[in-house]
């Protein structure tokens, strides 16, 4: 009674074992450590399972334990020998003594080895269909039944059976998104050739043949669009597609520069041309001599600084802060803005003869709601991206792909971006439309309440309690808010506050 506990007991902790075995993606693997599995727990030293080749009509072993591995040449045929009855039948089949029974053909050469193994062989199955055999030798003792051993071999069977059609699901799924995977890169190759920029949408065709015409020649390129479509990426193609390519690229946001700074930033200046220039220092434009410069929101560029950005464009010269000479500068212009410039030189707000000179050849950039059709190309991109990333194997559901393309995108592919990584790291199973609803829903909810409530309200209200309370001093309401000097004049004329004078 004890000694059938125990078997019992060691029974149970098997096929949890198996279980666990089967349950990893690497199917051969988990094959292989399932026969490491009855080796630990049963002492089998040869076993081996072998499938149906619907291609040969034969048997192949598929993983062995005990055995060489030329034992994988073997094959075996249906109806022939103790395994291909096996397979015809269906049935388990038990040999006491292998070495005596002449029906058993010994193609793996085993019976040099056994010495009073019994062998057991039983089917495998997927569903109604027989698909292959699991063999052992086993040394039985007189505590154990003949009966358990070869039903647990066939509960064993039936789980490699269920992985075994799973598992070949999946491949079959691997390989059809491996295989649309190709022809999405083809066509991707085919209609956009640019590193960044994905699209095959026919204002993506229009774009592309735009900057292969133009990106050989030094034409100075203005880019027109909404914040988020991807100017900067169409910036550096025209750069990489360029004579220039080899020089640098250098971008600079006109925005996120200081007033007080922005000149030294894009001409340089010499050391002691103002309290704490301790040290010469070049300007973007001499950094970027012999490539290309990309001057990104054009449009927030100040007045004063616009009058010396025309004369470098006009002179191709750089005068450096503190300096007695002006530099040479070959240097590409390529400027960005998603402001109607044309509207703002009407406005006095931008120089006239500034917007003629880099208005060369503007190029309109699409919004992402202007061509739909490239969505689930960029979908896919990023999330081949940031699975990557974060080592995660997220797809993403029919419908929700669907939802994705009907959203309006008012942020544009950085919107979509930041979508899909969120989606990704907060999900560990296939994205579905519900999220794709919530996630929008979030960022339109943002929309509506952030902009106009929290920028144009709690903003306004506290530019007007800084200058309350610096009487109206502008430079120290400014420090007080962690704005420039420039940055609350634009807010103050932006929201119509007035300034008293105390």
């Amino acid at each position: 009674m004890i000694n059938k506990i125990k078997l019992e007991n060691i029974d149970i902790s098997l096929l949890t074992s198996v279980s666990k075995a089967l349950s990893q993606k690497d199917f051969d693997k988990a094959l292989k450590d399932i026969l490491k599995i009855f080796y630990s727990f049963w002492g089998v030293e040869y076993s081996y399972i072998a499938f149906y080749d619907k291609s040969t009509k034969t048997i192949k072993i598929r993983e062995a334990f005990g055995f060489n591995q030329s034992v994988k040449k073997i094959l075996f045929e249906s109806g022939k020998g103790i395994v291909g009855n096996i397979f015809k039948n269906s049935i388990p089949v038990v040999i006491k003594d292998p070495k005596s029974d002449k029906s058993f053909l010994n193609k793996t050469k085993i019976l040099d080895k056994i010495k009073d193994e019994t062998f057991v062989g039983v089917p495998i199955k997927s569903e109604d269909e027989t698909i292959g055999v699991f063999c052992l030798f086993k040394s039985l003792d007189k505590h154990e039944e003949l009966t358990r051993v070869v039903d647990i071999m066939l509960i064993v069977s039936a789980m490699i059976g269920m992985s075994y059609k799973l598992f070949g699901i999946l491949q079959e799924e691997k390989a059809s998104w491996e295989e649309q995977r190709q022809l999405l890169a083809q066509e991707f190759s085919d209609t956009f050739n640019i590193e960044g920029f994905i699209g095959k949408s026919e204002t993506v065709h229009m774009l592309k043949d735009t900057i292969q015409k133009i990106a050989r020649t030094d034409s100075t390129v203005l880019l027109l669009g909404e914040s988020g479509v991807g100017k900067s990426l169409i910036a550096k193609a025209i750069h990489t597609l360029s004579d220039r390519k080899d020089k640098p690229f250098i971008s600079i946001n006109c925005a996120a520069i200081p007033e007080t700074l922005i000149e030294a930033e894009l001409f340089g200046y010499e050391k002691g041309a103002f309290t704490g220039a301790t040290q010469s220092k070049k300007g973007k434009f001499e950094l970027a001599n012999g490539g290309t410069i990309f001057l990104d929101e054009i449009g927030e560029l100040p007045l004063q600084s616009q009058s010396k950005l025309l004369k470098v464009i006009q002179e191709k010269e750089v005068e450096k802060l503190g300096a007695e000479k002006s530099i040479f500068v070959n240097v590409r212009v390529i400027a960005s803005t998603n402001k109607d410039l044309a509207s703002m030189v009407a406005r006095g707000e931008f120089r006239e003869d500034l917007y003629y000179r880099l208005n060369v050849i503007p190029i309109r950039v699409p919004a992402l709601r202007e061509r739909k059709e490239d969505i689930p190309l960029l979908v896919k991109h990023f999330l081949d991206k940031f699975n990557k990333n974060y080592k995660k194997n997220i797809n993403i559901e029919k419908e929700a792909m669907e939802a994705l393309i009907n959203y309006h995108w008012p942020g544009n592919i950085r919107e979509l971006e930041n979508l899909i990584e969120r989606l990704v790291v907060i999900n560990n199973k296939d994205i579905t439309k519900e999220d794709v609803v919530l996630a929008t829903r979030i960022n339109i909810e943002k929309s509506k309440t952030d902009i106009p409530n929290l920028i144009e309200n709690t903003e306004k209200e506290a530019i007007i309690k800084a200058l309350e309370k610096c009487g109206y001093v502008k430079s120290k309401a400014a420090k007080m808010l962690g704005f420039t000097l420039r940055q609350l004049d634009y807010r103050i004329q932006k929201y119509d506050i007035p300034v008293r004078k105390l």
